[in-house]
């Protein structure tokens, strides 16, 4: 998603002599190796066209930062500083007063640092308001009332600003101060019969876990969702949030106003621009719990979900199976599949048809990639967590199809929930793989967890156990796959 540049604070006017269009140096300060603002370092180098003369991380003692940054002064000389993160955002704000800073990965700025000399711009973490009063009409039209909670000392001009943006979009917000965590229950309590949405407000009160979970069990009880700030509120009980897109992509941006800044004199600027790219996670099991529904274009966008795969021609992919059967015999097979002219192939048919054939060797879906045959709803994109479906599926016993043996025809249905994206990766002899868990029960007595990966577009682990006709084990892994070449080797 796009963010349009229309947040304007104040603006004013960055001069510098034309000394600094060509040759200028930059000293960068980071807050820690975190690998988030490594990330924001690469985009800007990325782009800027300038020097970067020092890179200082800085130490966790406080009191040694203005040591080094008399160092980077002194050695250096600078033309502009690059700061990623709070800590070096607050190490250098109001230490260096003579040339520009700018600052990405600092959440709240203008909130958390009162008095930012007119020298020091930034690229902001937080989408803008009108970014969110638009999710917010997207999410419910009959949603007028937007519950918010804010310190302010921190954010009073800010929620100004919101409030006029709101209510063009027709939205009140109903706002509560809080000047520390111990008044946050009072704030809920005061809101839970006047609002229906509430909004957590950028504000580092509301990024402890302890508090979001006060927070997540008012919006449980009281049947009110609540939009959240990152991927991780989404995941531990927000209905949806709106966050910054991409580290890199705040890094390009910095190093892009960097290169307007030194290469103009005269050029006007604000000081907080909006990222361009925003994050749009959902939770659809918080949704069923409050009764919401959420609209399908939300679904379809949210970051946090799973899209359909794209295949090309050549792509293969080879599978064993494990079967333990109550008897305790135990068998293993190898089946390869592969997708040319917009068609899968196996080498065989009971594997792929993933669910017509019960017995030959056994109905579970273990072709384990994307059919794109519509009626069949082993997958169902996105694959977001907390989504759930429901499909039925013809099964066959006895037989292949087109073949002179009698079969015997039923119908199974089978219910099918994401339980969301595991924290660690599963490893297979294909490699490690980031992957999304599915549980699913039948009513022919099965029940099975599958783990699908978007990098090899297939489940690349898949777990059954069934009872009744087959009753036994199952356990499939992928253990090769790739595009184009020879799978000929040996993968017993």
């Amino acid at each position: 998603m796009k963010a349009t540049f229309n947040h304007v604070i104040v603006i004013f006017i960055l001069a510098f002599s034309a000394a600094h269009v060509r040759a200028a140096d930059i000293a960068v300060v980071i807050s820690s190796d975190a690998k988030i603002y490594q990330e924001a370092l690469e985009g800007f180098r990325e782009v800027v066209g300038h020097r970067i003369s020092s890179i200082q991380t800085l130490k966790d003692n406080p009191a040694t930062w203005r040591d080094e940054l008399k160092k980077i002064r002194s050695t250096v000389e600078p033309d502009l500083v690059f700061v990623i993160g709070t800590s070096a955002l607050q190490a250098v704000a109001g230490e260096i007063t003579n040339i520009p800073v700018v600052h990405a990965m600092v959440f709240n700025p203008l909130g958390a640092f009162s008095g930012l000399g007119k020298n020091v711009i930034g690229i902001g973490m937080n989408p803008s308001a009108a970014q969110t009063a638009s999710l917010i009409r997207e999410l419910n039209p009959k949603y007028r009332r937007v519950g918010t909670m804010f310190d302010p000392s921190r954010s009073g001009s800010l929620l100004k600003q919101a409030h006029s943006v709101f209510e063009k979009a027709g939205l009140q917000l109903v706002a509560r101060e809080i000047r520390s965590v111990s008044e946050i229950g009072e704030a809920l309590k005061s809101l839970e019969n006047g609002i229906d949405i509430l909004w957590l407000w950028p504000d580092e009160n509301f990024l402890n876990d302890e508090i979001l979970q006060r927070i997540f069990l008012f919006s449980l009880g009281n049947k009110i969702p609540v939009l959240g700030l990152s991927e991780r509120q989404t995941e531990i009980g927000a209905l949806v949030s709106l966050s910054y897109g991409s580290a890199k992509d705040l890094g390009r941006q910095a190093g892009e106003a960097v290169n307007r800044i030194l290469g103009d004199a005269h050029l006007q600027l604000v000081p907080m621009v909006m990222p361009r790219q925003t994050k749009l996670t959902v939770n659809l099991k918080t949704a069923r719990k409050l009764k919401v529904d959420v609209p399908p274009s939300i679904i379809q966008r949210a970051d946090n979900g799973i899209k359909a795969p794209v295949y090309r021609n050549g792509d293969w992919w080879v599978f064993r199976i494990k079967m333990i059967r109550t008897s305790g015999k135990t068998t293993t097979e190898v089946h390869r599949v592969t997708y040319n002219n917009e068609q899968f192939a196996s080498d065989d048919y009971s594997f792929l048809s993933g669910g017509d054939i019960v017995g030959t060797p056994f109905f579970l879906p273990f072709a384990s990639v994307y059919l794109i045959d519509p009626t069949r709803g082993w997958l169902d994109f996105p694959l977001v967590p907390g989504k759930t479906w429901s499909f039925r599926y013809f099964a066959r016993r006895g037989g292949y199809p087109g073949s002179p043996k009698t079969s015997l025809f039923t119908y199974a249905d089978a219910y099918a929930e994401v339980v969301g994206k595991l924290s660690h990766p599963i490893e297979t002899p294909a490699g490690k793989f980031a992957v999304i868990e599915i549980n699913r029960t039948d009513n022919v007595g099965a029940t099975l967890t599958y783990y699908y990966s978007s990098q090899s577009q297939s489940v690349v682990k898949l777990r059954a156990q069934k009872t009744g006709v087959n009753a036994g084990q199952y356990e499939l892994e992928l253990i090769a796959h790739g595009n184009g070449g020879s799978m000929g080797m040996d993968l017993r």
